[in-house]
């Protein structure tokens, strides 16, 4: 079941995740929660070619 080398595999994992959430936590800013939109002339996909 979960011999030591998977043991090890999966606190490792574990590791990698948590460390990865925290870092991603940690450099959000304040405006990163602003709405991001675009007006309808200026997106590139209705500009003309």
């Amino acid at each position: 079941m979960l011999t030591p080398t998977r043991l090890k595999i999966v606190l490792l994992l574990v590791l990698i995740i948590a460390l990865t959430a925290w870092s991603k936590l940690r450099l959000i800013g304040p405006g990163d929660h602003e709405p991001q939109r675009w007006r309808v002339d200026e997106y590139p996909g209705f500009q003309k070619k």
